[in-house]
């Protein structure tokens, strides 16, 4: 009990550590383990604070960062339940900060989190679209950190792309397989768009195809990022921004 009210007092420090948290604060954070998860998972999904005043709308960003450090697959769910994540605010940079990298994070735990974002990506009664869409962005991520899951990932994207009855969700499929770089899927996928089965509100046919045709090693690269290397490369925490 006494570290748990230890390792809390610890999180609520993020509230006041500006752009970047202390590396001995994270240390001690990361050092707790599992019971460092309530507490952190309590600060990462109040979004509200992302539209608030410096220093506490980057506590949000500190640790889901965190979280993914700590390495628990229980966060998932409760991250993937905040999609779509408000972006009808004045400033929109922090929340796209957060949207954009809980699937990245989700995706670093690599093998573990197959299963689980293999099941939100398939309940289209219990999860909202945009959750299950990060869902399988999330599974791409993991194609960058487990090499190995990689042709299953594929093949499981593909399957259902076929199956799919809904445009939307046909856009979502077709969205992470473009964005895995599936060169050999190009007419497959085009022939989906020119039948009109994939809503291109989703994602344009162009925009498919020039990611199915490019290397997506770079841009899944970011589910790879130790925590200090994610401060120094993504704005508005980066060094250059």
């Amino acid at each position: 009990m006494l570290l748990d009210l230890a390792i809390a007092d610890k999180v609520k420090q993020l509230r006041r550590e500006g752009l970047r948290p202390s590396e001995k604060l994270a240390a001690q954070i990361v050092r707790a383990g599992d019971a460092a998860v309530g507490p952190l998972l309590e600060l990462a999904t109040d979004l509200d604070l992302l539209h608030g005043d410096a220093p506490e709308c980057f506590a949000p960003i500190h640790a889901l960062r965190l979280l993914g450090e700590v390495g628990s697959t229980a966060i998932i769910e409760p991250l993937l339940r905040e999609f779509p994540v408000g972006l009808e605010y004045e400033d929109e940079r922090l929340p796209r900060v957060w949207a954009e990298e809980a699937p990245q994070i989700i995706g670093h735990f690599g093998v573990p989190a197959v299963a689980p974002l293999w099941a939100i990506a398939d309940d289209a009664t219990g999860w909202a679209p945009a959750a299950r869409n990060s869902a399988m962005m999330a599974l791409v991520y993991v194609t960058a950190v487990a090499p190995d899951t990689h042709d299953l990932i594929v093949a499981g994207l593909r399957e259902r792309l076929a199956a799919a009855e809904d445009r939307a969700d046909a856009g979502y499929l077709a969205s992470a397989l473009a964005n895995l770089g599936v060169k050999e899927l190009y007419p497959e996928i085009l022939a989906l768009y020119r039948a009109g089965k994939i809503d291109p509100e989703i994602l344009p046919a162009g925009a498919a195809r020039q990611l199915l045709l490019s290397d997506s090693t770079r841009r899944l690269a970011c589910a790879k990022h130790p925590l200090w290397e994610r401060y120094d490369q993504h704005g508005p925490f980066a060094n250059d921004e």
